[in-house]
């Protein structure tokens, strides 16, 4: 019996005209990464409503074209579209002149590639089989992976006949059946009754009397041996086979087929391989097989550790090793139902980040989730973390969350409900790991009698402060700070008094004590950093607004203004004036000293209010030039001695 006895590859009636490109199939530019992902995904969801662990075999061929079911359909469609399109004035585009190019090299050929994808799933029964052609329709339900039904065109873009075939046994009411399928995509055209023919076509039962995508009996019910002979004849399961299957368009230099099939599946499922539920095999046109399982993963991983880059939304070597490696040896933590994070230190002074990576179902998602980035993490030690999602709550919002090819989180497609919900999770996952991991703090403790320990800016960044709002009628006061040069075209450069000028963050350690009566905050400080001439220390008092990385608009840190601070062990003393500043300045002198910063006027309060909250910010700045010296001066009004308050510090005569 000859493929075509059972079958015919019909195309219906439609009223509109479409050319040989397709935005369905346009989506997806043919490289390996779209198509292998999306197959293995299927399969891993078949084989999960099986009850069993997923065998996946991938097999590149060459098929007799007589072997390929609805061949003579096929070609005739072809044919009578490429020969109107011809007729037609309009220039193709560079597209449709690829995809006709392409498609005629290929069918005056005896015989043309083929990849094929089988497993051992439940199979697809005739209402699967209608959701997986239909677009827009799926089967998976709240249990599957995927959930556009769009993703059988990912195997598209790896065909350039543009021709897709499926069969598959399956059990459905405690009787077993058969059934097979196919999907062309090529252009619309005129039969001889001058009537417009649709672009894509079925293989459905060979004189079918009824409408397609009614109840499943349309589709033939046994399978061409070039499928059949692909599935295990004991089991259920499915087969898939991409006709003109064309490399993934790889060059020449580039990898093999088969190794990038091994590459896309040990770097997007290695959870699902690690966990057993997941083995691929691989098998090249010269017969030889290569299988991904949990003896050969750390293998396949090995050889792509060092890609540090990628396709956009695509998952790079080097974050596939470093999961692969959290996962095998990290610490396990537990912080919901249906959620499993494994987690593992990194090593802060090799320069490696934080990062944690998403996976749901055994499937990577995205190693970028908003609230689950580096900056939610600023305040522990560098770690790899990864998140599997297996059920509940959680795994839901991420599913309905993702887009076509199942990759990040597009909160744009939750309700405001669902986004609260999915906020409070990932706060969950984030404390849990924050708790675990641990906060950042010095190798030695630094803890002198009768003070609180607080953590130094080898951690947190200094950041910018505004300058106190003054009283009415002062007046904004700007001073000329930088003579004409090259830079500014000979024009005198005007700095307004306040702005803060460039600094660094020092190493330094602190601890801090406090007398609200009085509104004094006293720190011994610990500066690990050479000094010299050329460089002073800024002082700030910064109050916590206790908001956190989770907060979606957290209130910025309030940083109070200070009437003076003083270092009685060098005898250096700087003053805020009558307002007070939101940052002093002294000389940077290494080694220890103690330091005495009384707020300014009205200040108290806040010591008294929540002193566990305030910390001491130390901004390593350059000393100012003699021009700014020359051109900063006090206010006529003052009536403090004077002092240096040009850019948000003052430093008494003493200093000067």
């Amino acid at each position: 019996m000859t493929a075509q006895t059972d079958g015919q590859l019909h195309f219906g009636m439609t009223h509109a005209p479409v050319g040989f490109t397709s935005a369905q199939v346009s989506q997806f530019d043919g490289s390996a990464e779209p198509v292998v992902r999306e197959l293995i995904q299927n399969c891993l969801d078949a084989a999960d409503k099986a009850g069993r662990p997923a065998e996946v075999r991938f097999v590149i061929t060459d098929v007799a074209t007589t072997q390929l079911p609805g061949w003579p359909e096929y070609c005739e469609a072809f044919s009578q579209a490429k020969s109107e399109r011809q007729k037609r004035r309009t220039k193709p585009s560079h597209d449709e002149k690829m995809i006709v190019e392409r498609i005629g090299g290929l069918i005056s050929r005896e015989e043309v590639p083929v990849l094929l994808c089988a497993d051992n799933g439940c199979g697809l029964d005739p209402q699967r089989m209608i959701s997986l052609l239909t677009v827009g329709n799926t089967d998976k339900g709240e249990g599957g992976a995927g959930s556009f039904g769009l993703g059988h065109h990912a195997a598209f873009g790896a065909s350039d006949l543009r021709y897709v075939l499926y069969g598959s046994r399956y059990s459905h009411n405690g009787s077993n059946g058969t059934i097979a399928s196919g999907h062309a995509i090529l252009a619309t055209r005129t039969d001889r009754d001058g009537q417009l023919l649709a672009s894509e076509g079925y293989w459905r039962r060979a004189r079918w009397p009824g409408q397609l995508w009614q109840d499943g009996n349309e589709f033939p019910t046994e399978m061409p041996e070039m499928l059949a002979s692909h599935l295990q004849q004991d089991t259920t399961g499915t087969v898939v086979a991409i006709a003109g299957f064309n490399d993934f368009h790889r060059d020449h230099d580039d990898a093999t087929a088969a190794e990038q099939i091994m590459r896309v599946a040990a770097a997007n499922f290695s959870a699902a391989v690690d966990e057993g539920r997941l083995t691929v095999e691989i098998v090249d046109r010269e017969g030889r097989s290569s299988i991904t399982n949990r003896e050969t993963l750390t293998a396949a991983l090995e050889a792509i550790a060092n890609r540090k880059t990628s396709p956009a939304g695509q998952i790079a070597g080097s974050q596939a090793h470093a999961a692969w490696m959290t996962l095998r040896d990290g610490a396990q933590l537990t912080p919901l139902p249906g959620v499993r994070v494994a987690w593992r230190s990194l090593d802060a002074a090799r320069g490696e980040q934080t990062q944690v990576h998403l996976y749901r179902k055994g499937m990577w998602i995205s190693s970028r989730v908003d609230r689950l980035l580096k900056r939610d993490f600023a305040s522990t030690w560098p770690f790899d973390a990864v998140v599997t999602l297996t059920d509940g709550e959680l795994e839901e919002l991420v599913r309905a969350s993702e887009g076509p090819e199942h990759r990040g989180i597009k909160r744009q497609r939750l309700d405001n409900d669902q986004k609260r919900l999915l906020r409070e999770h990932l706060a969950t996952i984030v404390d849990a790991l924050r708790v675990a991991v641990g906060w950042r703090s010095d190798e030695e403790e630094y803890t002198p009698e009768s003070f609180a320990t607080l953590d130094g800016h080898h951690i947190r960044k200094a950041e910018p402060v505004r300058r106190p709002r003054r009283q009415a009628g002062g007046g904004s006061q700007r001073t000329k700070v930088e003579r004409g040069n090259k830079k500014t075209g000979g024009v005198k450069r005007e700095r307004r008094r306040g702005t803060p000028r460039p600094g660094s963050i020092p190493s330094y350690r602190h601890a801090l004590r406090s007398d609200a009566d009085r509104g004094i905050v006293e720190v011994r400080l610990d500066y690990d950093e050479n000094t010299d001439d050329q460089h002073s220390m800024g002082i700030r008092v910064r109050r916590a607004s206790g908001a956190d990385g989770t907060c979606e608009q957290p209130f910025p840190d309030d940083y109070l203004p200070l009437a003076s601070v003083e270092d009685s062990e060098i005898g250096v003393a700087a003053t805020g004036g009558s307002d007070g500043e939101t940052e002093l300045v002294l000389p940077a002198s290494e080694g220890e000293r103690t330091l005495r910063i009384r707020l300014a006027d009205g200040q108290a309060r806040e010591l008294a209010a929540a002193p566990h909250l305030l910390s001491i910010d130390i901004v390593k700045r350059a000393r100012p030039s003699p021009a700014d010296a020359d051109d900063d001066s006090e206010s006529p009004d003052s009536h403090e001695p004077a002092t240096r308050v040009g850019q948000h510090y003052a430093i008494s005569e003493q200093q000067v």
